[in-house]
């Protein structure tokens, strides 16, 4: 398994990854999922106690992707696909809840920079 990359945000270490969202701050539904949440900028989103399940599953977490790569064929994806604009942004997490070699899945996540 590929460690997690960290960032040093205002004297404390997060780790971190990259959040693609629809053009008006939105999740983008993949794999049919109907929990749509509207992310802010440069302020914590955490998901209730009770919306948050370990594991590999889809449900239960805010996904962000390990690289901008990943993140950019995402944004690809979605364009050739769906038509649908995207925006990137680089993004600090809380609590990892699982993780493989493409994506991280967290309770919470702090948009900081658009790429």
């Amino acid at each position: 398994m590929a460690l997690i990359h960290k960032i040093n945000y205002q004297g404390k270490i997060y780790h971190f990854g990259y959040r693609v969202v629809t053009e008006d701050m939105k999740s983008l539904g993949l794999r049919k999922n109907p929990n749509i949440l509207t992310y802010p900028f440069q302020e914590w989103l955490f998901l209730e106690p009770k919306q948050i399940q370990k594991g590999k599953q889809d449900w239960g977490g805010i996904w962000v992707t390990r690289t901008l790569g990943s993140s950019k064929a995402l944004q690809k994806y979605m364009k050739k696909k769906y038509s649908i604009q995207t925006r990137i942004f680089k993004s600090i997490i809380d609590k990892v809840l699982y993780s493989n070699n493409y994506r991280i899945k967290t309770n919470g996540i702090c948009l900081l920079e658009e790429i």
